[in-house]
This record gives C-alpha cells, structure tokens and sequence, in this order.
C-alpha cells in the first residue's frame, strides 16, 4: 500500500491544499448532560500524536456520547478539547474538517446515486476556495484548483484500494467497499486527526480482518493520530496502541491493551462479575 504523497507548499497555496503534522488530541474533564441524564462525566483522556488510540466500553457507556463531543455533533457542559494547541471545543464539524479533523461513520452517509470519486471529492470542500459565482463562471484558477483536488482524491482511492471502482456509483459496490468510500471521504480533509465511528459495524470476519490492515496502514504510513470508536474487541486489542475504556459514562481504565484487558474495573463492567 503506497500512501499519496503530501501536499506540497505550492499547493496549498495555490489550491486549497493544506500541509498537515500530527496533532495530540487532549479531552479534559468533559461532561454532558442530556436534562437529568448525565451521559459524560468529568472524562479525560489523551491521544498521542501519531498514535492508534481505541475508545471503548458497554453499550451505553457514553462512547458515541463523547465521539459526538469531539467532533462537534454535541456541545459539552464542562471540559475541554484540544488538538495541539487548538481549543476545539464546540466548533461546528466543518469548522474542524477546515483544521484537519477527519471522521467517518457508522451508518456511513454516502450519495448512493454519485461515484466513489465523487463522494471523496466532497471530503475535500473544507480546503476549496471560492465562492458559488466563481466556481459557476469556470474561472481558469478554479479549474486548475478543481484538478488538482480531483487528482488527491483519485490518489486517496488507490491508496485504499478503491482505484478500479472510483467511476462506479458508490450504490452498485458490496458494503465492504462502502465503508472504505466512508473512510476515503473522512482523509480527503487531509486530517492530523482521523476520527472512526465503529468502521467493522456490519462487516464479516474476512472485511474486518481487512480493514484492521488498512487502519494500521494509515497510521504508520501516513502518520496521523486515529481515535477509533468500535465493538469488535478483536480489532481494537490487535491494532490499538493505547485504549480507553468508559462505563456508565465515566473512564474507568485507560493504558495498553494488554492493561486493559486483564482490568477488574473493565471485567467487571462487561462480563458483571469480579475477575477471577
């Protein structure tokens, strides 16, 4: 797997383009509250820059909760979240596309009807520039910038495999393939920071031992900091550098896979009983 090459200085000032380094992601003593139901509380963690960290706990632990917080889709009532020195918290989600924060999604909302390149394509809006009249008209700089963009994108698609079926409606591909167009979309902002909503949900044995490989894939061939969201405990205890485990929407452990797994706290929430 050949990762696209990066942006060049040139281009990020002639097209969009943004050079990105990867950022550590800090959540500091977050809450929320959904009127009496307290779904966060006073949760922090780190993700280190360059790193695969893994967010998991029970259902309702308040992982999705916290997702939500991080990329924008909710507003804390406490805490902080930070990307390097950037204070990101309660920025609308395009706001953070614009500063390098990627995500991609369970159910992944995709336009079924448009091409894989397509799709992608609309993860690259937050490094265009122009306004409807200019890009209407077919300005010569908005024709080159339009290139350019559609060449990265076509570049992201190769790097995950989806090179032979970029011209091909994103409707007529196995949902394997769908999830990886999620996943295409989400780098096409250039992220310092990817975030993975639960990737393996609805995936066989065979897609997720797949994309286990295409998730490492990025973090050591492209360097960024992945937070992944995910169930399949399989997956995140093989790929994970360091996990973060939520109960009852509390941290109750965090270090390595290993630390976590044989955690009395995380055994108990999970299996109900006290480790042996």
């Amino acid at each position: 797997m050949t990762p696209p090459e990066s942006p060049t200085s040139t281009e990020a000032s002639a097209g969009g383009f943004a050079t990105r380094t990867p950022q550590e992601l800090r959540v500091e003593n977050v809450a929320l509250r959904f009127g009496g139901i307290r779904a966060l509380d006073d949760v922090s963690f780190t993700v280190a820059s360059g790193s695969l960290h893994a967010l998991i706990g029970p259902n309702g632990a308040g992982k999705s909760s916290c997702f939500n917080v991080i990329s924008g889709l909710y507003r804390a009532n406490a805490g902080r979240v930070l990307l390097g020195g950037t204070d990101l918290t309660g920025l609308a989600p395009h706001k953070l596309a614009g500063l390098g924060v990627g995500r991609s999604f369970q159910n992944a909302a995709l336009s079924p009807g448009s091409t894989v390149l397509d799709n992608v394509m609309l993860g690259r809006h937050a490094l265009t520039r122009g306004g409807f009249l200019e890009v209407g008209l077919r300005l010569p700089w908005t024709v080159r910038a339009e290139r350019r963009h559609s060449a990265r994108a076509r570049e992201i698609c190769d790097f995950l495999g989806l090179g032979p079926v970029a011209d091909v409606p994103v409707g007529a591909l196995p949902y394997g393939a769908v999830k990886r167009v999620d996943l295409a979309r989400a780098l096409a902002v250039e992220p310092v920071l990817l975030l993975l909503d639960e990737p393996a949900a609805g995936m066989n044995a065979s897609e997720t031992a797949e994309l286990a490989g295409t998730i490492s894939g990025i973090r050591a061939e492209l360097g960024i900091s992945i937070l992944l969201v995910e169930h399949d405990m399989g997956l995140v205890m093989g790929i994970a550098d360091r996990v973060t485990v939520l109960d009852f929407g509390r941290r109750i452990a965090d270090g390595t896979p290993a630390e976590v797994q044989s955690d009395p706290d995380v055994i108990k929430a999970y299996l109900g009983t006290e480790a042996a």
